[in-house]
């Protein structure tokens, strides 16, 4: 039987009656053991690319597809929150190959509140804050979500329009302009989620008095799409 729990406390109790078990062996105690992930990380490589140059790098932690693939629609849809802490590591290792030295501020691209509420969390900020406890990066919610519009489904030139109408800058948000921002998403496709939430970004330090040249954003994503390029 499955349970698709989004209570916390509830999850507590019933992670302890019905213990967790591994995506890919189900072998009892872990969301996903080292064997399973080791194998996995082999099978399905992390990659990046440099081809966009508004962006310092951009990073997969692989294509979507296989056990990772089905694991971030299971965490996407079903709010299986125990998969955080594997996504932060993927994360994490995914970082270390390409950026080792590199520290970042880690910026979740927002999720709209209906979705949070369906969820009963944000998925993306949850992986943020469990990727900072184990590198020391800051997490910081500079941008906010300006519109309720899905992109699930929609064609590209849909999704574009409606990711430039999504994002605003967070005026709450204390930040260090010359920080290198690391923008967080689950899934790449068409990327358009992502250059508009830079877009939004590079604006804010421009008008915090840095050049073009000076700004440091990069992208991380858990899996791409197959068919669309970075």
């Amino acid at each position: 039987m499955k349970f698709y729990v989004k209570n916390t406390t509830i999850g507590l109790i019933l992670n302890f009656i019905y213990p967790c078990y591994c995506r890919g062996c189900g072998k009892i105690g872990t969301a996903f053991c080292y064997c399973c992930y080791f194998n996995n990380t082999r099978e399905n490589p992390a990659f990046f690319s440099k081809k966009d140059k508004n962006f310092r790098i951009i990073m997969a932690c692989g294509m979507r597809k296989g056990v990772l693939g089905a694991m971030v629609a299971e965490y996407k849809y079903y709010s299986r929150r125990h998969f955080a802490p594997v996504f932060a590591k993927y994360l994490l290792d995914t970082i270390k190959c390409f950026k080792k030295d590199e520290r970042f501020v880690l910026v979740p691209l927002p999720t709209i509140s209906k979705h949070i509420r369906s969820r009963g969390f944000d998925h993306i900020r949850r992986i943020c804050e469990d990727l900072s406890r184990i590198s020391g990066f800051k997490t910081c919610l500079v941008l906010n979500r300006d519109k309720s519009a899905v992109q699930v489904g929609a064609d590209a030139k849909t999704r574009l329009k409606q990711a430039k109408e999504a994002y605003k800058i967070n005026s709450k948000a204390s930040f260090d302009p010359k920080s290198h921002f690391l923008l967080v998403d689950d899934v790449w496709t068409t990327g358009a989620s992502m250059r508009a939430a830079r877009d939004v970004l590079e604006a804010e330090l421009v008008r915090r008095g840095l050049k073009k040249s000076e700004i440091k954003i990069s992208a991380i994503c858990l899996v791409k799409n197959d068919g669309y390029e970075f």
